[in-house]
């Protein structure tokens, strides 16, 4: 499916959505598409485990990160993109390949 096509849909559910809400609470309907959107860009996801996960999804679809405005991190997932088991042997392959792994403050980690 091409863009054109995904974003007249998406424009349509919306708008559809948005004329199931009385017009009197409209602008608030859409503050909160705003909000939610805010919210998932501003606060670092949760861990996997977190009970806060799902919240987390729920106010990142409700404010529209989908398809290719989607969150880069995720629960459940490194910021190389690989599930959670693998991080280890994704960092030491990317250890072995001479790139420098960072920790959360963005420093150098120790070797292995």
């Amino acid at each position: 499916m091409d863009t054109a096509a995904k974003c007249g849909g998406i424009g349509a559910v919306v708008l559809l959505l948005l004329n199931e809400v009385p017009e009197q609470y409209t602008l608030y309907a859409a503050v909160f598409v705003l909000a939610c959107a805010a919210v998932s860009a501003l606060i670092p996801p949760p861990h996997a485990g977190s009970r806060w996960a799902v919240a987390y999804q729920v106010v990142s679809t409700i404010g529209l990160n989908i398809g290719w405005a989607e969150n880069h991190f995720k629960p459940g997932q490194s910021g190389v993109r690989v599930p959670v088991a693998d991080k280890p042997a994704a960092k030491q392959a990317v250890s072995a390949a001479g790139i420098t792994v960072l920790n959360r403050k963005g420093r150098a980690e120790p070797p292995a």
